[in-house]
């Protein structure tokens, strides 16, 4: 109970007078040796609407992790050896560099570098490394909906499903809200694992009864009524198709383009600091 009246004086403080103003000249609203956690620190963890209790939980866990890190670096300091404090300056001192250098480089990256990437240039890294496109699973199209047993259009459904033409989908399209689940575009490839999660009687021990191109079915379980048509299947270990690998190889051609683009920067960089004598290596 004392905790708590101590955060809510502080949360008063934040909207009076500068805290520890006599002492430092630090407007802090909590001390550890002379580490200072300040009014701004504890104001931008707090939501624009908070509540007085809401803001009393907020502060008080933010200054408890704060004081608990503060306690933990002081022990470390004067526990771990003089040797192990330089070794940790040192990588503290270089995961900082890397942190400036790699927001500079993404900076560079997303005024200058064209993340597009043409058809043409995909098909090319398809066709010459066809053989690493590999499947490691089976792939289906097919197009499904899924509604309750008391659905009263049943009959109406199963016809336009059955019929598949442009005009029958859309029909089926307009009434979507009523069924539990649906996809009708069987036009794409999908991993046959998410098949299996949408329509629950067909499973992993008789798929092969069901999964057949150019077959459909109308299944029921305690959950509702699945209408299904298979339009195609690739099995595990043949080839990939190209629409399905299109946007791996296109994140590969992205990365392989950024990758040439750093390396160039950082070149230049490098010929830059020579050519202006900014590098100076001492014998």
């Amino acid at each position: 109970m004392r905790k708590n009246w101590i955060y809510l004086l502080i949360l008063g403080l934040l909207v009076s007078c500068s805290f520890f103003e006599k002492e430092v000249q630090v407007d802090a609203v909590a001390q550890i040796g002379d580490v200072y956690l300040t009014r701004a620190e504890i104001q931008s963890i707090l939501p624009v609407e908070y509540t007085e209790n809401d803001s009393i939980l907020i502060v008080q866990k933010f200054i408890d992790e704060w004081a608990t890190d503060q306690m933990l670096m002081a022990n470390a300091r004067q526990n771990i050896s003089e040797e192990k404090q330089q070794n940790l300056d040192v990588l503290i001192q270089r995961y900082k560099t890397e942190l400036y250098a790699q927001a500079y480089l993404q900076e560079l990256i997303k005024q200058n570098l064209d993340t597009s990437v043409s058809k043409e240039a995909i098909q090319d890294y398809f066709k010459a490394r066809k053989e690493e496109f590999v499947l490691n699973e089976d792939l289906v199209k097919f197009r499904y909906l899924w509604v309750d047993k008391t659905y009263s259009e049943l009959d109406k459904v199963t016809n336009w499903f059955e019929k598949g033409d442009r005009k029958s989908l859309k029909i089926l399209d307009s009434l979507s809200l009523g069924f539990r689940s649906y996809s009708l575009n069987d036009s794409i490839w999908v991993k046959k694992s998410i098949l299996l999660d949408r329509i629950l009687p067909i499973t992993a021990a008789n798929e092969n009864e069901y999964i057949i191109p150019g077959r459909s079915w109308e299944l029921e379980d305690s959950l509702g009524v699945y209408l299904v048509r298979f339009k195609d299947v690739l099995r595990r270990g043949e080839q990939a198709p190209l629409s399905y690998v299109n946007p791996t190889i296109k994140q590969i051609l992205r990365n392989q383009r950024k990758l040439a683009y750093i390396k160039k920067i950082e070149k230049d960089l490098l010929n830059e600091a020579i050519e202006s004598n900014r590098l100076k290596i001492n014998p």
